[in-house]
């Protein structure tokens, strides 16, 4: 009689066990694999091997399914690998991680395609060893994107290292990775050419001027110079793309003298139309365009006479801006059509922007 009480009083516990332990099962059951529940966050996880160190801040891990990731760390700047203790990062790094499997905490995916995130290594911190040992900066551009916690600590580590004149922070002022590459940037270009020279690619068969994004990025084996867009145009080069038109502003004071001479103001872009006093009417028109005309109404654009600066249209959306309008400089010069007028835009079969407003003329 005993033994079966013994045995029953088994039975009954194993049996509430079994009941606690379902749930908890299930719940794990569920958890996808990669993923780590931390408190309230869920933190993305790679596991893989490293394979290859690139620099003191990327590597590459190979996961079990054979795919390959580019891993950025997050939290630190290393030096570039050109840079001084460019190398001597990458070997610290290389030391710590290469050939090994290790998991990557990440929670992001950067403008170039690569994972960033913290590599842990048996519960360690590989990260902020890096800035431990003085061969990456705490990166400090993107410490919103870490924990309060670590921004402490790397924060930390960094002027432990800095105050021990490690790595590099046994020079005077180490110059950061950002630095040092506009400094490159800077003597591959030379001396800058005269002021006012329009710059040429040879292979694009397009120019910028000064006042043009990417003006100082051209490689210098193809750059061709020009003294004006005129001569530029000539030549059968372009205007680029991210190159806005040019728009030359004619301002013109009435005087009691019939032999007062115009004055010209040269505009960066058309952003929006001119307001004039009723007493000096003022004319926009179009660098290298024959076609001009008074603004006479400061509060919209005039539909019914031909702009100074032709219509725009967008080929692709079917959609036509006005000189003035908030999209007229940002449509690809591959889709552009040009129109003399509003009419000759919507007969073509294009609509206005939206943004766009016209002021239709008594």
């Amino acid at each position: 009689m005993k033994n079966v009480t013994k045995h029953a009083t088994v039975f009954a516990v194993l049996v509430i066990c079994a009941i606690f332990a379902a749930p908890q099962f299930s719940v794990r059951a569920q958890q996808p694999a990669g993923v780590v529940a931390t408190a309230n966050n869920v933190q993305l996880v790679i596991e893989g091997k490293v394979i290859g160190v690139h620099d003191g801040d990327t590597v590459t891990v190979l996961d079990q399914d054979n795919k390959k990731f580019t891993i950025r760390l997050q939290g630190i700047d290393a030096p570039e690998l050109k840079q001084e203790f460019g190398a001597a990062s990458q070997k610290n790094l290389s030391g710590m991680v290469l050939g090994k499997q290790v998991s990557i905490l990440w929670n992001k995916v950067d403008k170039y395609r690569r994972t960033v995130g913290t590599i842990m290594l048996n519960g360690r911190d590989i990260n902020i060893e890096q800035v431990k040992a003085g061969v990456a900066w705490h990166y400090k551009k993107y410490e919103d994107e870490q924990s309060p916690a670590d921004r402490r600590t790397y924060a930390a580590a960094e002027q432990q290292a800095q105050a021990a004149r490690l790595g590099l922070w046994s020079g005077a002022k180490p110059l950061p990775p950002g630095d040092w590459r506009q400094e490159v940037k800077i003597k591959r270009w030379g001396p800058p050419p005269p002021e006012g020279t329009i710059i040429g690619n040879g292979n694009s068969k397009k120019y910028h001027r000064p006042d043009c994004p990417g003006y100082r990025d051209m490689a210098e084996r193809n750059r061709v110079f020009f003294k004006s867009v005129a001569e530029a145009e000539a030549a059968g080069f372009k205007r680029a793309g991210n190159c806005p038109a040019e728009l030359v502003a004619t301002r013109t004071t009435l005087a009691t003298s019939s032999n007062a001479a115009p004055s010209n103001t040269a505009l960066a872009r058309p952003t929006q139309t001119t307001t004039a006093r009723p007493s000096v009417p003022v004319t926009a028109t179009v660098k290298g365009s024959s076609t001009s005309t008074e603004d006479s109404q400061p509060n919209g654009l005039d539909s019914q006479s031909s702009p100074s600066l032709k219509t725009i249209g967008n080929k692709n959306s079917k959609i036509f801006h006005l000189p003035g309008c908030s999209g007229y400089d940002r449509v690809s010069e591959k889709n552009r059509v040009y129109f003399n007028s509003v009419a000759e835009a919507e007969t073509a079969g294009y609509r206005l922007a939206k943004n766009c407003s016209v002021t239709k003329a008594n």
